[in-house]
């Protein structure tokens, strides 16, 4: 039997405030659920993790854990899960705001749909403006023919600019929150914590998919998601971006697939490289990344 409904695991580098903001609105909407809050402080600097235990103090049911080295997205959120003891488990991001009472209609959907192994509401930007909420698995087709190529060659497949009214399948849903039934999360054993950023979500509902578990978009309720905020873009994150495209591409679509996709875009880039220098810089990294995680930002990290 397990202790709580919700296990809510939210990672903390630098963002105590952000963390702060998204307990409390999650708090007041959500207050009558049996929640238990999982928060990963990720090698933050020292003066935000005080702040972050002073913020929290008065939360019923949170646990802080401290990790000594920033482990990144997906070994992140898995250091926080081992602590967890819930039927279903949502990985939010820090710079997440409820707007309204989630789980009511995520857990109704789940209970009546035995084989959903994860799924995600709505995402609205600062405005209230609607987001893109979930993507197509980012294949052969996807990468060197186009989005507008694989919706003509695949019309059954949810797409992620039309409108939906009521809940849909679709390939992988946004990774700033991500709500899964434990016992799915648990049989294709989680999170990739080879990766250090990105393509976390695509890669386990991916998984899921081969395991028999679908993944869906609830378009009946949203949240906030205040993009950007947790972290900074720039020139090692975009290459980071690749280096764990590359892998999980290797990984999950085979060796021709992901040769075909790399060169493309090694010609891409080389293509675009004379007239920017971030083109001419991500090219180069291109020529020597493969699929190795050699280049990813896990091995910058210091233990403190």
């Amino acid at each position: 039997m397990k202790t709580f409904d919700i296990a809510i695991i939210i990672i903390n580098y630098n963002t105590s405030q952000l963390t702060f903001d998204c307990i409390h609105s999650i708090l007041n909407y959500e207050s009558n659920k049996k929640i238990e809050f999982i928060i990963v402080d990720n090698a933050s600097k020292q003066e935000d993790f005080q702040k972050l235990i002073f913020l929290t103090s008065e939360i019923a049911n949170l646990k802080i854990v401290r990790s000594k080295i920033n482990l990144g997205f997906a070994a992140g959120n898995m250091f926080g899960y081992q602590f967890s003891d819930a039927l279903y488990t949502a990985f939010i991001n820090s710079d997440v705001l409820f707007i309204e009472p989630v789980f009511d209609s995520l857990i109704d959907f789940m209970t009546n749909n035995k084989d959903i192994g994860v799924c995600g509401p709505q995402i609205l930007n600062k405005n209230f403006e609607k987001s893109i909420s979930f993507r197509p698995f980012e294949g052969l087709r996807y990468k060197i023919l186009g989005k507008k190529f694989l919706a003509l060659t695949t019309p059954n497949k949810a797409n992620m600019k039309r409108e939906y009214k009521s809940p849909v399948e679709v390939d992988f849903i946004i990774g700033s929150f991500m709500f899964f039934n434990s016992n799915a999360f648990n049989e294709i054993g989680g999170f990739d914590t080879n990766t250090f950023l990105y393509y976390e979500e695509s890669d386990i509902c991916y998984r899921l998919k081969r395991k028999g578990f679908r993944t869906y978009f609830i378009p009946n309720v949203s949240y906030i998601h205040l993009e950007g905020k947790s972290s900074n873009a720039n020139l090692k994150l975009k290459l980071e971006h690749y280096i764990s495209y590359f892998y999980v591409t290797r990984k999950n679509y085979g060796y021709i697939k992901y040769n075909l996709i790399k060169y493309f875009l090694i010609i891409s880039y080389l293509l675009k490289s004379p007239f920017k220098k971030k083109n001419r810089f991500i090219f180069l990294n291109l020529l020597k990344m493969n699929e190795s995680l050699a280049l990813s930002m896990r091995h910058d990290q210091k233990i403190n």
